[in-house]
């Protein structure tokens, strides 16, 4: 029961990162319908964001996020602005080859500059206490509590903002939302901006527990794929839902099944994408449209 309980907590722990870490890809797809397959690469990009602010600052890379969010918000913004626009709204196989394309450059552009070693961000207290008998890490204590934080604020901004309410108005009918006068265009650039401030906002955080190097990002945009399946597109309860599921069932998983090795995480992604999409495609959420909470 010991072993159990720790594996439940140290999934749970997990599961409120994944929930974090998939809502951009989740919120892309749901209101603009673009799959973006470089969303690993922003994960990589923001932790790689946190290293460089602690190696050459000192800044703690949880403190770095108030420095990631609102200059990948502007990146994301621009890249809206300049590539992703010419495809939304065109078949899917369009804006999965763009995004791959993405997603490979990315990658290749920082194996260039920062070169294939792995790196981390060595914060001074990665320790761990002990409530009632389960261990709890301290670095993912802290990331999970940011990461519902961070969602919290994500679902009040799209509840009770009128830029929100328009987010959501041009997820459910872009045509209707046109005629009454919200501006599409302008509303597809901020959320994809957000997304990706969202995105590398989660790499910044776990770059104090995982190593980075530039093509880390496949096993998360798998993840991202299997989570999306399990919650639903834009949905930030199935978000969070799906990504526990996956969390814990990761986690238990890797204790009580011998000799699966390191690549636990990406195998489970599989099975679950697979049975989720075979059992109930239509999510753990049924009927609700993308946005709606």
């Amino acid at each position: 029961m010991d072993l159990f309980a720790q594996a439940l907590v140290n999934g749970i722990l997990l599961g409120g990162f994944y929930g974090m870490m998939v809502l951009g890809f989740s919120v892309i797809w749901g209101v603009m319908g673009v799959i973006n397959l470089a969303h690993g690469e922003f994960i990589m990009v923001g932790a790689y964001f946190a290293w460089v602010l602690f190696r050459s600052f000192g800044v703690d890379p949880f403190m770095s996020l108030f420095i990631v969010i609102p200059v990948m918000f502007v990146v994301g913004y621009l890249l809206q602005k300049i590539l992703i626009n010419r495809i939304v709204e065109r078949p899917y196989l369009i804006s999965l080859l763009v995004t791959f394309g993405l997603s490979i450059a990315i990658a290749n552009l920082f194996k260039i500059i920062f070169g294939a070693d792995p790196r981390i961000v060595p914060v001074p207290y990665n320790g761990s206490t002990e409530i009632f008998g389960v261990t709890l890490s301290i670095v993912k204590t802290i990331i999970f509590f940011l990461s519902l934080l961070l969602m919290l604020f994500l679902h009040l901004f799209l509840q009770h903002t009128r830029l929100g309410k328009s987010i959501r108005a041009a997820a459910q009918n872009k045509e209707a939302a046109r005629i009454v006068g919200i501006e599409v265009g302008k509303v597809y650039a901020i959320t994809f901006g957000i997304c990706i401030a969202l995105t590398a906002a989660a790499g910044a955080m776990i770059s104090t527990t995982v190593p980075i190097f530039p093509f880390m990002g496949p096993p998360f945009a798998l993840r991202a794929f299997t989570i999306t399946a399990l919650g639903g597109l834009g949905r930030i309860p199935g978000a969070l839902l799906g990504g526990l599921t996956l969390g814990i069932v990761e986690s238990l998983v890797a204790t009580f099944v011998p000799g699966i090795g390191t690549n636990v995480g990406i195998a489970t992604s599989f099975v679950l994408l697979v049975a989720i999409l075979v059992v109930r495609p239509q999510g753990l959420l049924r009927g609700l449209r993308p946005m709606e909470t």
